[in-house]
């Protein structure tokens, strides 16, 4: 029997956020509201074609969240067993709104288990406050809540401060700040799953990869010439699972690559001692991993010293060119290149655009058949009206009667003037992110990924470029 869907574990996190489960086996514009939308994301039917002994067609189910934030359109989370190739999920998503009790800011994040769950699930629920208790230190505009401080001082005896302090903080820049902010979650995080909370085995605990990011609405003063930038992300990878990043049409990978493909891990892995099989490509750390970083992993002594858990940091500036944020476990990155993220973007826009949106020439042409009729009409009775005082109009033509009459016509305020681009009723972003994530899940299952899919779609303020754009423009 099939383990409950990851989601189920961070559904705590977004229980004040009401969720849509977008259903791939249904027509791309229905629904499934409610609770139930939580148990089922992730969720693969364990029914198998008994003609053909094929294995179960996976239903991509995504769950959606409206954007709370002026930088945030929407969010799409979407996870799949893989049935084909995997027995249990491993992988686990959270979201976390109005993180750090700062409004318009979010964190997101993706764990990738291996050897069983529960190193993915601690880290998904404890990560994010161990990270907030290194955040306010650095930015008082974060806070914490009771809670969070009651469980930050039952584990502070497992902190490593690395003789840093307040002073020390100052003298660093932003970027080098963060980059101790995080690398000092991730330290104690690893040190807290040395407890072995919820392990079964008395040989070899489980371990995750990990790749979070921090949505921080942190509006900079405008310069002459220069658009501001209207907030910040801050990344973090550790392990072979990594965020991607769509801008002005391109994708590319912000993340580095802690696998044995990484000339430098491999490199590493062999100057601490360790090995590296040749049974797989590229190999395996002692045999058994592909990622040369991650947390957890404890019972291994030759694997725990070679798999580090010393994270990657990038700060990005969130401006109007950023369109989305694609972040994915190991298993979606086996079957999808940062590249063709560009790819299944543009193909899902363009569909998007010629569904959901209205063409302007029918809205025009529909506009135009109601009022016209209204002021030919009005125009009529306000010449008749005025056959007997010739002294006080001045005998005008048909335009002049057509501009009386539009001006004691009352406008309807229900119309809106049409700029060229759609109101926000019309662009339902969160359709579109769910196609993205689902068509990303897709494409991995379909070039052979092996592995758990585990994807969040973040899209930023730079879709609205891209939904106005004509159908032959990407």
């Amino acid at each position: 029997m099939d383990r409950k869907p990851a989601v189920a574990k961070c559904c705590s996190a977004l229980s004040e956020v009401p969720g849509e489960s977008y259903n791939s086996s249904q027509d791309s514009s229905s629904l499934s509201d409610g609770p139930g939308s939580c148990v089922e994301f992730g969720h693969v039917t364990d029914k198998t074609p008994a003609s053909r002994g094929l294995p179960p067609k996976p239903k991509y189910n995504v769950v959606t969240y409206p954007g709370r934030s002026p930088l945030i359109r929407a969010v799409a989370l979407g996870e799949d067993r893989n049935a084909s190739w995997r027995k249990d999920m491993e992988d686990v998503s959270v979201l976390v709104e109005n993180y750090g009790g700062k409004e318009g800011t979010g964190f997101f994040g993706v764990f990738d288990g291996f050897h069983g769950r529960t190193s993915a699930d601690l880290a998904a629920s404890e990560l994010p406050v161990l990270l907030l208790g290194q955040l306010v230190k650095v930015d008082p505009s974060f806070s914490l809540d009771g809670e969070q401080r009651d469980f930050l001082s039952r584990v502070e005896s497992l902190s490593k401060e690395d003789g840093l302090d307040s002073a020390d903080l100052e003298a660093m820049t932003k970027d080098q700040q963060m980059m101790q902010v995080f690398t000092r979650a991730f330290s104690h995080m690893d040190r807290i799953l040395g407890l072995g909370r919820r392990e079964t085995s008395n040989i070899r605990w489980s371990g995750c990869t990990s790749v979070v990011c921090v949505v921080d609405e942190e509006t900079a003063p405008e310069e002459p010439g220069h658009k501001a930038p209207q907030g910040k992300l801050h990344i973090a990878n550790c392990g072979n699972i990594h965020a991607v990043l769509y801008k002005h049409g391109r994708s590319f990978r912000v993340t580095k690559d802690h696998s044995t493909a990484n000339a430098r891990e491999h490199k590493r892995i062999l100057k601490e001692g360790g090995t590296i099989s040749a049974n797989k490509h590229h190999g395996l750390v002692e045999g058994l991993l592909r990622a040369t970083r991650g947390l957890g992993n404890y019972g291994n002594h030759r694997l725990r010293k070679a798999v580090i858990p010393a994270p990657h940091h990038v700060s990005l500036s969130l401006d109007a060119s950023v369109g989305l944020l694609v972040l994915g476990s190991g298993g979606l990155w086996d079957g999808v290149h940062p590249k063709d993220v560009a790819h299944v973007v543009k193909r899902c826009a363009r569909d998007w655009r010629r569904c959901h949106r209205r063409p302007r020439a029918k809205k025009e042409q529909r506009l135009r058949g109601l009022c016209v009729p209204k002021l030919r009409e009005t125009a009529e009775h306000q010449d008749d009206l005025a056959k007997g005082t010739d002294n006080q109009t001045s005998g005008g033509g048909v335009d002049d009667q057509e501009q009386a009459a539009s001006n004691t016509q009352p406008r309807d305020t229900s119309v809106k003037e049409d700029t060229g681009k759609s109101t926000e009723a019309e662009l339902d972003y969160k359709l579109l992110a769910a196609n993205i994530c689902r068509k990303l899940m897709k494409t991995a299952a379909s070039s052979g990924s092996r592995e758990n899919l585990s994807v969040i779609v973040i899209l930023f303020q730079g879709m609205d470029d891209l939904a106005v754009q004509p159908e032959d423009g990407v």
